[in-house]
Formats: C-alpha cells, sequence, structure tokens
C-alpha cells in the first residue's frame, strides 16, 4: 500500500467536523490532491505532504510510548526542520499541548521555559539535551522502535476549542508567559491572513522568523498546510546573504521577514532578488518609512505591511496588496475588531491618537505557568494590545507602544517620528531615541544611531542629524546628542527593547 493511500484511509470523510488541527490538515492534503506534492524543503531533500503525515503519525506512536497524553505539555526544543513540523503535528494528534522555545537561547534560558511551560517532555535536539532537568528525548528515539505508521493509531478526539499548543511571549516588558490557542485558531488565521496571502498550491514560501514564535509558526505550518504551499526550512540562523540565496535558489513567492532584517537585505549588493517575489511582508516591529519607501520602489504594492501579537496569534492588521496605504498598517481582517480608546477606556473620534484594542475569537492573553487553566478571551472581549495608534477612516497607523512614548517639555513624544527621520540620514542605518534626564534637570531626547560601515566621520554624521531633525521637528523632539553604537538592544523577535536603552542612559548619568 502506498503512503498516499495509507493516509487517505485514515482521514475522516468529507463532511466529518473535525476538530483535531492535525487530523484536519491530514485530512485537507488527503481531499485536496496534495499527498504527493512537496510540503517542505531542508537543504537537498524535498519531504511531500504524505510523508510529512506519516512521519508524524510515527512520532506520535513514540510520544504515546513515553507515556505523554491527551493535555500533557510538550516542550518542542528544535531547529526549524522537519522534526518540528512532524512533532509539532504528532504532540497535536495525541491531544497534548506543543510548546516551541527558542533553541538559540542561552542554557539558563532555556530551563527558565521548561519551568515554565512545566512540560511532562522535552523532545529535545541533541546538541541541547544537557541544558534540561527534566525528562528528554530526540525525535530519532521516538521513531526508532516503530515500524510503517500505523493505521490503527487513532488520533485523540479533541474539540476545536481544546488548547493545541503554546507560544511564549517576547518578554520585551517582563518576564516571558505563555499563550495558549486551540486546535480551531488556525482556521481563523486563513481566513483573515490567509485571505491576504491567497497562497497557492506548490508555491514556495519561506519566512526568516522562526517557528518558536507564533508569526514565523504561522508563516511555516498553519497557514501553507492548509493551503497546499510549500516552505524551505533553514536550521541556521538566517542572514541576509542566506536569505537572498534562498529566494533565488528556491524561486519563493512569499517571504516574511522583520523590518531590521529588510534593511540589511536592501543594504546587500542582491537586493534586486526581492523585486522578483509576488509578496514580501514585513511584521514584528515598526517599519521605518525610509526602509518603506526603498522597498516599495522594488515591490510597489507586493511589500505588505502586517501586524499581530503572540496573543492573537498572527496577523490582524494587513496594508495590500489589494488595497494599500503606504507608512500605514491598513485594515482590519475579519473575523477581527478594532477600537482605539482613551485613558478612560472610551473610544477616540477617528484622526484621536489611543491605545489600539482588538477583539476575535484567538486571543489567549498568556498566563505565567503551563498548568494554570490557559486564559482566553471571548471574541467580542477586548484585548489592550499596548500599541498607541491612530484611525483614519479605517486605515490603521501605529506610533509605538504606548510604553514607548517620552515626555518631553511636558509633551508626549513617539519616538518612531523622530526615528524615521533619523534613518532617512544618508548614512545611518538603524536609530533608536530616549530621554534623557540632563545635570540640569532638564529632559531631553538622545538618539542611538548604528551608522553604516562606510561611514568617514561620525561627527559629520551626527551634526547632519540634528541639522536634519532642526529642519523637520518641534524644537523638544530634537535630539540633544547622537551616541553611536555597533548595534541596538533588540529581542529575539527583533523589536528593540528600550528599556535596556534607557538603562544604559539611566547608568551614564
Amino acid at each position: 500500500m502506498t503512503a498516499s493511500t495509507q493516509i487517505s484511509a485514515a482521514v475522516p470523510a468529507a463532511g466529518v467536523d473535525v476538530g483535531n488541527l492535525a487530523v484536519w490538515l491530514e485530512y485537507l492534503a488527503a481531499r485536496n490532491g496534495w499527498l504527493k506534492r512537496t510540503a517542505y524543503i531542508e537543504g537537498t531533500q524535498h519531504y511531500t505532504y504524505g510523508e510529512v503525515y506519516n512521519r508524524a503519525r510515527r512520532i506520535a506512536e513514540g510520544l504515546r510510548e513515553q507515556d505523554i497524553r491527551h493535555g500533557d505539555r510538550v516542550l518542542l526544543a528544535l531547529p526549524d526542520g522537519i522534526d518540528f513540523v512532524t512533532t509539532f503535528l504528532a504532540a497535536l494528534r495525541i491531544g497534548a499541548v506543543a510548546v516551541p522555545v527558542n533553541t538559540f537561547f542561552h542554557a539558563e534560558e532555556l530551563r527558565s521555559a521548561e519551568h515554565i511551560a512545566e512540560a511532562a517532555l522535552v523532545v529535545v535536539d541533541p546538541f541541547l539535551r544537557n541544558a534540561f532537568y527534566g525528562r528528554t528525548v530526540t525525535v530519532p528515539e521516538l521513531t526508532e522502535h516503530g515500524g510503517p505508521a500505523d493505521l490503527d493509531n487513532v488520533p485523540e478526539a479533541v474539540s476545536a476549542d481544546a488548547p493545541a499548543f503554546a507560544v511564549f511571549t517576547s518578554g520585551t516588558t517582563g518576564a516571558p508567559r505563555l499563550c495558549f490557542h486551540v486546535h480551531g485558531d488556525a482556521l481563523h488565521f486563513d481566513q483573515a491572513i490567509g485571505s491576504v496571502l491567497s497562497l497557492q498550491e506548490g508555491e514556495v514560501c519561506y519566512s526568516v522568523s522562526r517557528m518558536y514564535f507564533s508569526y514565523g509558526l504561522g508563516n511555516s505550518v498553519l497557514l501553507p498546510l492548509q493551503r497546499g504551499a510549500a516552505v524551505v526550512l533553514t536550521p541556521q540562523r538566517a542572514d541576509e546573504a542566506s536569505a537572498l540565496s534562498v529566494l533565488q535558489r528556491h524561486r519563493v513567492g512569499v517571504f516574511y521577514a522583520q523590518p531590521s532584517f529588510y534593511a540589511r537585505m536592501l543594504a546587500h549588493p542582491d537586493a534586486a532578488r526581492l523585486s522578483r517575489l509576488r509578496l514580501a511582508l514585513v511584521a514584528g516591529e515598526m517599519l521605518p518609512r525610509p526602509i518603506e519607501d526603498r522597498l516599495r520602489e522594488l515591490l510597489g504594492t507586493r511589500l505588505v505591511n502586517i501586524c499581530g501579537t503572540s496573543e492573537i496569534g498572527h496577523a490582524v492588521l494587513a496594508d495590500g496588496p489589494q488595497d494599500s496605504h503606504p507608512h500605514s498598517l491598513g485594515r482590519i481582517l475579519p473575523p477581527y475588531g478594532l477600537r482605539v480608546i482613551d485613558d478612560a477606556g472610551q473610544p477616540v473620534p477617528d484622526g484621536s491618537v489611543g491605545k489600539l484594542q482588538i477583539c476575535g475569537p484567538t486571543i489567549g492573553p498568556g498566563v505565567r505557568r503551563g498548568s494554570a487553566p490557559p486564559l482566553r478571551l471571548g471574541p467580542d472581549e477586548w484585548f489592550t494590545t499596548g500599541d498607541a495608534a491612530r484611525v483614519d477612516d479605517g486605515v490603521v497607523r501605529l506610533l509605538g507602544r504606548v510604553d514607548d512614548i517620552e515626555i518631553v517639555a511636558g509633551a508626549n513624544v513617539h519616538p518612531t517620528e523622530v526615528e524615521d527621520l533619523i534613518t532617512g540620514v544618508a548614512g545611518v542605518r538603524e536609530a533608536a531615541v530616549c530621554a534623557v534626564r540632563r545635570d540640569s534637570g532638564v529632559t531631553s531626547l538622545r538618539a542611538y544611531v548604528v551608522a553604516e560601515p562606510d561611514v568617514d566621520s561620525k561627527d559629520e554624521l551626527a551634526e547632519a542629524i540634528r541639522s536634519a531633525a532642526e529642519g523637520s521637528l518641534t524644537w523638544y523632539k530634537v535630539p540633544e546628542d547622537v551616541e553611536f553604537v555597533d548595534a541596538l538592544p533588540r529581542n529575539a523577535t527583533g523589536k528593540i527593547l528600550r528599556r535596556k536603552l534607557r538603562e544604559v542612559t539611566n547608568d551614564a548619568r
């Protein structure tokens, strides 16, 4: 019996209401004739949809032999690769909860993640095994005793609202939390951002964002497996040169990365390869206007600026490709809703700045421990994202994080406005600003700048920055001084850690 007939015999018949996401994805592949199509490309190896689900079945059997049961938390300490994908699906298949963790973490951070998740088992890359205290197993150990996938290995019957996976928040403002998502959430992701992408059968996708983040997990697993697309997986951390090589070698149609990564790609001699993409998605942090303008020169409306959070699961705002509004995040995507509120919690008029709130069916605000009841909001409950925003005729523009707003001369200053101007100065690669209390007691802005490697005089660049700011900004928004740094402090998703800049500023006083 071939792999395709094995899987076809095991999936539910058409019309059956499937709650288990792993079973549902398998069913879609069989129903739509994708089982012999390429699902993943890792190095020189191509894995078909049929092979992916057969491997997931075998790993599911191995997890059961490890006494993993319904509801158990399984920590996935695996790099981006076929083992991650199939182990993730295997955990869902048996009703366990998959919890991906950043494999680039320091050993102490890995142990902290293990402690927070309270995992019954860690499925681990062999090189990371010694980092954990609890039970660990490698993927080969899960499959070494099994033969072909057992057709009698019945998947766990779960409802669409049962927990399926949990992702760690990025921890920009404190200790990370676990945001739980249910089996039915992936269908909502497909309805929202999936309708914007319109992935095509066989189209090749590549995400720089790793699968231990909600953004990367959606890009490389939850969205493409619902549409019959193919995904390139690279276990190593990508840089601009390797990413551009992947785009060319595999004729990638849809690419996902963060603004800071695109900035480095634009500085590469082969940046023109970006122009061959069908879609280039950008998320993870604010997109500086100078970078957006340069990307639009290459891509036009094929540049899609999106926004979501770990708590929501994937993007709920998107600008383009059909409805494009430069320098914005576009409109809210059904089935989600949004509003902007003031400090008293009341909606503000169009064009006014306030706090962004989102409602919808997939929001899990996060809990501190894996054993805590998964916290989920109802579809009509509002979630405060922490972003300052303005809405004009349904088009959303973010002004930065609410807790990033600086107060100078008694007025609110949104750092991104100043940073956009600075990054538009020739010779500036990246910039961040924060308020500094001077010895005189006066508070003013300081700019932290990463200069391009070919800058000859940083003194002249600093003067050019101050001149540009004085020519375009109100006086209290003009940085009093410029400090050059080798790199800005960022978390693993690429977001600037402004609290780290503030710590450096305070230490220097």
